[in-house]
This record gives structure tokens, sequence and C-alpha cells, in this order.
């Protein structure tokens, strides 16, 4: 039998806007871009034979896909990409996230189970911490205390923290499973560059992996990984303390050429392959100039030679190798027994291969058992984002008391629902507008639970819709009772059972202003003050959420007109209403996750107050 190391899991994002090479082209036209001599292109032999088989080809279509080997990639700004684009956009934590958490889906793999995360990057979000152990706050408990590696690197990255991963499985016999992931927004280097190579050859993206030990009767995963330094690229191929391009085209090729056909030629002799043994050459997809030219180095035929992702996302730096085994996967094209290599260069003239002979290998068997042992109490259960929170936090091993208000036969019907029926779930009414019974609730579940976890407010009456000079005191009382001041009651009469998270659901009314519905944002703004000064009091004992939900497809938006939906939406940036199981997941990750993914985060105090759905304040 044998220990292998093996990709158990993939994930690859990209930035959302497609740039093409129709887009680059007309920015050249425009004068954007320079270095393109398309009078001399029209007047080549190449090109007028490429015009018989693609009379529609441009001159920069020639020189772009059919030189250089690149049709279009992906930034995380529209093009032509401009420095303030970017205080909005996708950063390169946002696509890790999203790459590790396909590679997680698809791998079977639980967070918990990882024994340490290794990402690479030569464009973080930001200067410290390093970009792994913020990725890792994604997906774990605060407790977990597993190891983070970041590394400074950019197109060997990824080759470099394989190697990593390696000897961390091997020097640690307990641990099973290690993410790898790069991730990298090219694009942001380029906004004082000029010349159309760069913009035609760099793609923004992300791709991560799962590394897991295994025990089979044949050797299979990961074989061999070498990495090196030729030190003659220091100079030529790198950023500048402000973060723009350096790049020499010419001596970076005189240099990769060579350095990739070496590291391919090494590997291939560590694991006793001859050229016919291997199934598929996977190099950097840094462009035809290079690939091609090593490739014929090593009597590589070109049709084992893999270059999709080059082709259609770009070179993505450190990214590009997974990226390609993330599109041989999920096309279906990495069959058991194939034998790959791989081969890379880049930035600071690192270079390095490894070896790998696709395992026979499915899935594990994925685990949703994160709050097994835990209670909570979710206020509201009848609305639809009570009810969603409910279901999942039962899906996820957790006993619910549901509050409910007065429509007893939804409450039963949402109780019989729930997973996990041996938990004893049980639903409590309670009038929020009603001193006593808030009292009988606070008895209640002080005799059902011992210790609670978990507090998630949801419970909210709108009032009407009118502005404030014509609304009522009665109204303002009434409105003001049910989301404040007996929320707040509650909260504090539990503060001596609650070991864990409270949750305020706020209102995106808070910070759109649009006229109307004036006494529901009076009380959510008590609401938030009152959540701000219990965080402060009750730190570190409860942590405290204050979470502000954009306008959702379903729940309390059915109350509000189409006016107000719009003008809402346009004032937090808001692109498209977000579902409901969406936000009610993220609202639970927040009860025991450090960060959530697609929430804008911001402290108050001690107070976290999440906005989802918002691209403003």
């Amino acid at each position: 039998m044998y220990t292998n190391y093996i990709f158990s899991g993939y994930g690859f994002v990209t930035g959302k806007y497609e740039v093409s090479n129709k887009d680059i082209d007309k920015a050249i036209d425009d004068g954007f871009f320079v270095g393109l001599d398309k009078e001399r292109i029209k007047h080549s032999e190449k090109y007028k034979a490429l015009l018989k088989k693609y009379p529609q080809a441009s001159p920069f279509d020639y020189m772009a896909e059919h030189m250089m080997g690149f049709r279009k990639r992906f930034h995380v700004v529209p093009f032509p990409p401009r420095k303030e684009n970017y205080t909005s956009a996708e950063t390169s934590l946002d696509l890790l996230v999203a790459a590790i958490q396909q590679a997680f889906d698809d791998s079977g793999v639980h967070p918990e189970d990882i024994a340490a995360w290794i990402v690479g990057t030569a464009t973080p979000h930001e200067m410290a911490p390093g970009i792994a152990e913020t990725a890792k706050c994604y997906f774990t408990k605060m407790e977990n205390r597993t190891q983070t590696m970041t590394t400074s690197s950019a197109c060997v990255g990824f080759n470099i923290n394989i190697e990593r991963a390696l000897n961390f499985l091997k020097t640690h016999p307990e641990a099973k499973h290690i993410v790898v992931a790069q991730t990298e927004v090219m694009s942001e280097l380029l906004l004082e560059e000029k010349d159309f190579v760069p913009f035609t050859t760099f793609g923004d993206g992300s791709a991560a992996v799962i590394v897991s030990r295994v025990v089979s009767d044949k050797k299979e995963g990961l074989l061999d990984v070498v990495n090196y330094e030729d030190m003659a690229m220091i100079d030529f191929l790198g950023a500048d303390r402000d973060g723009n391009l350096i790049m020499d085209p010419r001596r970076v090729k005189g240099r990769a050429v060579p350095n990739i056909a070496s590291s391919a030629k090494e590997i291939m002799e560590k694991a006793n392959w001859k050229l016919e043994d291997v199934d598929l050459f996977i190099p950097h997809q840094t462009g035809n100039a290079i690939v091609h030219e090593a490739a014929e180095k090593l009597n590589f035929p070109l049709e084992k030679v893999f270059q999709e992702i080059q082709l259609d996302y770009g070179n993505l730096s450190g990214s590009s190798i997974p990226a390609c085994f993330h599109l041989l996967k999920s096309s279906k094209r990495l069959k058991p027994g194939m034998k790959i290599i791989t081969a890379t260069t880049g930035l600071g003239g690192e270079l390095g291969a490894f070896s790998y002979v696709v395992p026979i290998f499915k899935k594990f068997e994925a685990k949703n058992n994160d709050l097994e042992g835990k209670t909570a109490l979710v206020t509201g259960c009848t609305g639809g984002l009570g009810g969603e929170i409910s279901r999942q936090l039962a899906e996820k091993g957790c006993r619910v008391l549901m509050h409910y208000n007065s429509n007893r036969e939804k409450a039963t019907s949402l109780l019989d629902s729930l997973a996990n029926q041996a938990l004893n779930h049980k639903i409590i009414k309670a009038n929020f507008s009603n001193d006593s019974e808030i009292e009988s609730l606070i008895d209640t579940v002080k005799v059902e639970v011992p210790a609670l976890n978990y507090l998630v407010h949801t419970v909210a009456v709108t009032g009407s819709l009118n502005k404030a000079s014509e609304v009522s005191d009665e109204e303002m009382r009434f409105v003001d009772k049910v989301n404040y001041t007996n929320a707040a009651k509650l909260t504090e009469a539990l503060t001596e059972i609650l070991n864990g998270t409270v949750i305020f659901t706020g209102s995106i009314a808070q910070d759109a202003q649009f006229s109307g519905s004036s006494a529901y944002v009076s009380s959510k703004c008590g609401l938030y003050g009152f959540a701000a000064g219990y965080a402060r009091l009750n730190y570190p004992k409860v942590k405290c959420v204050y979470y502000i939900p954009g306008i959702i497809d379903g729940g309390m938006t059915a109350v509000l007109n189409q006016a107000q939906i719009n003008a809402s939406m346009m004032a937090v940036g808001q692109d498209q209403l977000i579902p409901l199981n969406d936000i009610a997941s993220r609202m639970v990750k927040s009860l025991y996750i450090p960060k959530v993914a697609k929430v804008r985060s911001h402290y108050d105090g001690v107070l976290v107050v999440r906005k989802d759905g918002y691209k403003k304040y």
C-alpha cells in the first residue's frame, strides 16, 4: 500500500468583466495603448495567409490570438481599468475565498479538517496580515488554531506552496488535508501601463486545491516537485513599490524558455518518465512565444501541451496551473492514471515543476455538523428570514427554539420541516407588543435551556409607509416596542445564560433614507444604538453582530413599493435582489465564523456591523 498526496478538490474563479481582443483593439485605435504596428502586420505574409482562413481577422486578432495565444481575459473592473474603480471591486481576497469554497465543495473536505492554509499572491488586498491568515477566517470557527502561511510570490507561488504542503504532510502524520491556493488581480498592476502586450496577456483570477493524504494500492497523485531561482531574472520582472508592473518581455523570454524546459526535463527524470509516457504537459500559461519554444526544446508535440486557460482566461500568474487542473476536471478530461507534468517560471527568477498521476478518487463524504451541541433562539420565525435561518441552523445540528407572534399554524409547519427532529426543537408564542408575554418568553427560555449559544433577532413590524409628520404617536410607540424595546428587554434578560453570539437584524432603510416607514426606521436606529452599547458592556462573553440585509427577494420586501425598492438599491449600490436563502446562510455563518464573504463589515466599538448587498456605506 502507498501513502499518496492527491488533489481532492479544485476551485477557480475570475474577475467578472470579460475583456475581449476586440475591446483591446478598440483601445489601441482610441490611443489608450501603444506598441502595435498595424500597417506592418497588414503587409506580412503570415497575416495574409491567415486572412484566407479568417477573412474578418484584424491585425490585432493576428497578433493577440494567433501569435501570442490570447483570445480573452477577465478583470475585476470594467475595461480599461481605472484606479477609482478598484475601491468597490472584488479584491484578490474575494477571489481567493470564492475559489477555496469551490475546492471544498468539490472535495467534500470540511474546513475544520484542514491542517494548514497556504496561499501565494503578488497582489494582496492589504499589506498585513497575510492573505492566508485572513482567508482562513471565512471558513473556520474562532477557536481554530491551525497554521497559515502566506507566500509573496507570483508565477511560481503555487509550485512553491505545493512543495511546502508535501513537506508539511510528511512531517505531520496527524495532518490529512491542506489548502493550497494562489490569487492575483494582475490588472491593478497595469494602471500606468501603455504597452498593449501586458493588457493582452494578463487576467485576474484565483485557483485553489485541497491536497489530501490517502492510502491506495498504487502510486498516484503528487510524485515529485522541484523549485529553484534564476537570479539573472531578478531585475526585469516584478512590480515597483507603487504597484506598477516591471517587465522586459525580451529578457523574460530569454530566461523563461530554458527555465521551463530544464525544470520539466528534471521532473520527468525524477519520475523516470520518457516523453511518450507523459499524457499532458501543463506549462505556465505565459503565451505562445515562451510555451511553444519550451515545448520545442523538450520535443513535446503541441497536442500534448495544455493552453486553454491562457487562450480564454489569460495569464493568471501563479493561478494558471491550478486553474488548468480545475478546467480539466470540470470538463471531465482528468482520467485516472493520466501522467501530467507542469513547469513554470516568473517573478524574481523563480522556477519549478511537479509531476502528477491522476488518482482513482471521487469525493470525501461531506459533513454539515458545525453547530452540533449548540442551541439558538430565533425571534420572528414565521417571517421569511427567521424561518429560513431556523431551517439552516437545524441542518447544521443546532437545537432551535423558535419564537412566533400569533400564527401557530405556520410556526408548527416550520417546526415539522426542521432537520434533526431528535434535537427537540420548540416553538414559543409571544406577542412582542405585550410586556407580560415577553416576560413569559424569558421565563420559558430560561427553563428550557441552561445555556444559550445564539440569539437571532428577526422579529419586526414595518408600520405604515407614511412620512414622519403623518405617523401617529400610537404607531410610533407600537413599532418601537416590537422592533426595539422588547427585543432589547429580551436580550438583556437572557444575558446570564448567553455565551455566544447575538445577531440584531437591521434595515437598509437606515442608510437609504427613503421617504416613508418613519416609525420602522426610527425603531431600527434605536435597536442599533442598543446593540452598540450592549456589545461594549458584554464583550467578550457575548459577540454582537448588527446585520443589515440589502433588499431581499422575499420577506418584508413585499410591503415596499417599487419606488422605495429602486431608491434603496440605488442608494447603497445594490445590483440585484438577494435570494432569501443566501442572506440566511450568511447570517448563520456570522454566528460562529469570524468573517463572511460577500458582505461589507466594519466595527463600531466592538459591535460587528455587516451590510449585505452593499457597494456603498
